[in-house]
């Protein structure tokens, strides 16, 4: 397959932090395009995730997939290499395309031995790329429990709930192989958030935020008075354990729950 780019616009950049990604080039290397960027940021031990999409002179956009290189955990510098295989995702770019970076800063505390991310997980892409499908209605979050399909959705399906708490999966979502969680990073087992919880929550900095659930019929619950938490261990063929907190308290409970189910995640180190 023939990629053919010309009339092209470099540095097209949307970021989440002003004056953080900057001097962005690309070009073709050996049948790949390879994306050039410096990252600015005054505190040299903060770590990124980068993410990268083209877009045409029409808008129409293009979410590369078989993407290696500074992408995941990139600490601040100059001289990063994003290398894009486009002929095997079978793209082909012609005219005018921009390139557009996008960072999301990874916020981390370090509690007793483990390194716990800072807030709730708010992707709805899995690790490789594809897409996680979103329930709104309580009838397609029914579907993906009883086909056994990942989901994910908004507390009350409001965005807002997602910038504060993050979403909310089944745990499908979790178990599934193309991966939740960001690369270098896990959902937690059940002996894990035991290692925590014996540690302290509060004390140690977890800040568990009540997101509220969903349960597996669709109906929202208990938003504002307590956090739920997957672990990715299995209890029995529909339950999986997790945790749940109520907000201003210390104590963590450890339960099952159905898989069906809409609750928080909140990622751990590798």
């Amino acid at each position: 397959m023939r990629i053919c780019i010309f009339s092209v616009i470099l540095g097209f950049i949307t970021s989440l932090f002003s004056q953080t990604i900057e001097n962005v080039d690309f070009y073709v290397e050996n049948q790949r395009i390879v994306v050039r960027y410096d990252l600015i940021y005054p505190k040299p031990d903060t770590l990124f995730n980068i993410s990268l999409v083209f877009r045409n002179d029409k808008g129409a956009k293009i979410t590369p997939v078989s993407v290696t290189g500074d992408l995941n955990k990139v600490k601040p510098g100059v001289g990063k290499h994003i290398y894009w295989d486009a002929l095997k995702d079978q793209a082909v770019l012609s005219g005018k395309y921009k390139a557009e970076l996008s960072i999301e800063q990874i916020k981390t505390i370090q509690i007793g031995s483990q390194v716990w991310m800072v807030e709730n997980l708010n992707v709805d892409r899995f690790r490789n790329g594809d897409l996680i499908p979103e329930a709104r209605t309580n009838e397609a979050w029914q579907k993906a429990f009883y086909n056994k399909q990942p989901a994910w959705c908004y507390y009350n399906n409001d965005p807002k709930n997602g910038a504060t708490y993050g979403k909310l999966y089944n745990w499908y979502a979790v178990n599934d192989p193309r991966g939740l969680a960001p690369k270098g990073y896990h959902v937690p087992r059940d002996a894990e958030w035991t290692v925590l919880t014996n540690y302290g929550t509060h004390r140690g900095g977890f800040s568990g935020l009540p997101g509220g659930s969903r349960n597996s019929f669709g109906p929202y619950n208990e938003d504002g008075e307590y956090g739920f938490w997957w672990s990715a261990t299995e209890d029995e063929t529909i339950n999986a354990w997790g945790r749940l907190m109520l907000y201003h308290n210390d104590n963590v409970d450890r339960g099952y729950f159905c898989k069906g189910e809409g609750l928080s995640v909140r990622c751990l180190r590798d």
